[in-house]
């Protein structure tokens, strides 16, 4: 597929989800379209486990890998925490192929706004692009596809670490200690 050309006011700017958009691609899409009754989603048991530690040079993230389908362990070493650029991470919780898809997507996000722009994106900035890519799942959320991340990383203009939680409407939440 040829780069389109964009007129300057069509133009997506930095954000890769809008220049897919544009051209017709949904990055966004639910993987899995089947719809779950009621009585399916009452009866998965789930749970995970992702930490992120504040301290005084940055922060630390560590998961546990074991990713699960009800009762059965479907995979015994999944990685759950991921880098999303050289100063930030994610930590993954939820239904582990959407949650995989959409930090993919939020590691492109991010350099591709870095290409675009010529500088990184704030930590605040990634913090917040990261809950519209959360909030943009909430269809396949209410389907039972829900994605629920941790992210931290270096904010170098504080000069400090900063872990952010986020809720399955891209609610964001900085964590104070």
């Amino acid at each position: 597929m040829a780069m389109p050309f964009f007129t300057p006011g069509d133009d997506p700017g930095s954000s890769f989800v809008r220049l897919l958009s544009r051209i017709g691609l949904d990055p966004l899409e639910p993987a899995a379209k089947a719809a779950l009754s009621d009585a399916d989603l009452r009866n998965v048991p789930h749970a995970t486990t992702c930490i992120a530690f504040r301290f005084a040079d940055g922060v630390l993230m560590a998961g546990d890998r074991r990713a699960t389908s009800g009762h059965l362990i479907s995979h015994r070493n999944m990685e759950k925490v991921m880098p999303a650029d050289r100063h930030s991470g994610v930590a993954i919780a939820g239904a582990a192929g959407p949650a995989v898809e959409l930090v993919r997507l939020f590691q492109v996000q991010l350099e591709h706004y870095e290409k675009i722009e010529g500088e990184l994106l704030s930590l605040e900035g990634k913090a917040n692009q990261l809950a519209g890519l959360v909030r943009a799942n909430l269809p396949a959320a209410m389907q039972g596809f829900v994605v629920v991340p941790l992210f931290a990383g270096f904010d170098a203009r504080r000069g400090l670490g900063r872990v952010f939680s986020y809720d399955a409407t891209g609610g964001k939440y900085e964590e104070a200690d």
